[in-house]
């Protein structure tokens, strides 16, 4: 009895190729051997794929039930092209019992669209690091030193891997090319791939003699001083990005960046709510019944601040323009004063006899 591809596909018959591709896609990664499906299933999945992504064959099956070139049987001469622009050509023997596969690393290659990284053949990679500072430095802005454990370019050949004053030469694994092309046999057919030399590094070069330091690598492992600029306005969890200061390449490519979150240490007296730092200030009683003029600390000096008669415990007071920076560098939110009343707990007989006279008074 003749397969139903679009049966095994799970999509109608008027099915897109975007659809059609979604389905199988789907379909690949749930029954794919390696992670624990069915093989036959996984297999019958493949051939509906060939069959409905290709307009040719897929007309056919759409009139005849069927398809005359043999493609319904399995992998066939000429090969396709799986999601990510991978090819697999099916020549003689190409239907053959995948001996020697790898299913993870074909797997990778057409689901995650060929986007892995080959060792050697990219940048450096990108160094994450956290960062904390005072909460008087994060809101106003610093420079800082950090110590950053990074790989970096050696400093005894500055990267080439060659001890200085030996040359270098071609890499006679790979002919100089900096790459190595690798055919697999498979259910599906011959299946090519293309790495980086892992005896070059994708540089196509090998030193005669190692240097003596990175032993032929170009790099090293350091760790580097470096000079920090956090601007007013982050937030906290906000990270930098410092280019070109992550791991150097081994390959001699572009280093990766660093990036660093930054979190800020509390403080004993300043908290922040968005644009704005809130703190509380004690009072004296009498301050806060006939008002006053006292100084107090902010994260910029000293100031003058003015307490109205009649304040109440609890009353926040708001001064202009001593919060924090906006993220945009330019303007501020405000000083948010909580006020505080200080109850004494001794008093004189003088005092007493004042707090009487009020309380008869209907304070």
């Amino acid at each position: 009895m003749a397969k139903d591809y679009y049966q095994v596909l799970g999509v109608a018959r008027n099915a897109t190729k975007d659809e059609i591709k979604k389905a199988y896609r789907a379909l690949a990664h749930k029954y794919h051997p390696d992670k624990g499906g069915n093989e036959a299933r996984f297999k019958e999945i493949n051939e509906a794929y060939q069959i409905l992504s290709d307009e040719h064959r897929r007309a056919q099956f759409d009139q005849f039930g069927s398809v005359f070139d043999g493609a319904g049987a399995g992998p066939q001469q000429g090969g396709f092209e799986w999601p990510g622009g991978f090819r697999v050509d099916f020549g003689e023997g190409g239907s053959g019992d995948g001996a020697g596969f790898d299913f993870a690393d074909i797997f990778e290659d057409f689901v995650g669209g060929g986007s892995r990284r080959k060792s050697g053949s990219e940048r450096g990679r990108d160094v994450r690091i956290q960062m904390e500072i005072p909460f008087e430095e994060f809101i106003m802005g610093v420079k800082k030193e950090i110590d950053v454990a990074r790989v970096a370019r050696c400093s005894r050949c500055a990267g080439s891997g060659a001890e200085p004053g030996t040359k270098m030469k071609t890499c006679p694994t790979c002919q100089g090319k900096g790459n190595i092309q690798k055919t697999q046999r498979t259910f599906l057919g011959s299946f090519t791939s293309v790495s980086a030399c892992p005896e070059c590094l994708g540089g196509g070069r090998r030193p005669e003699t190692p240097c003596s330091v990175c032993r032929g690598r170009g790099v090293e492992q350091k760790t580097e001083r470096l000079e920090v600029f956090v601007p007013r306005g982050m937030r906290e969890g906000e990270i930098l990005k410092i280019t070109g200061k992550g791991d150097a390449s081994s390959a001699g490519k572009a280093p990766g960046d660093l990036y660093i979150e930054v979190h800020v240490l509390p403080h004993e007296v300043f908290r922040r709510q968005g644009d704005d730092i809130i703190m509380a200030f004690p009072v004296l009683l009498s301050q806060a019944i006939l008002g006053d003029a006292v100084e107090m600390d902010t994260l910029d000096g000293a100031i003058k601040l003015k307490i109205p008669e009649a304040t109440q415990a609890g009353d926040v007071l708001r001064v202009r323009g001593r919060g924090a920076w906006r993220p945009s560098g330019y303007g501020r939110g405000d000083l948010l004063v909580e006020i505080k009343v200080e109850i004494p707990k001794r008093l004189t007989k003088k005092a007493k006899e004042a707090i009487r006279e009020l309380k008869n008074e209907g304070f």
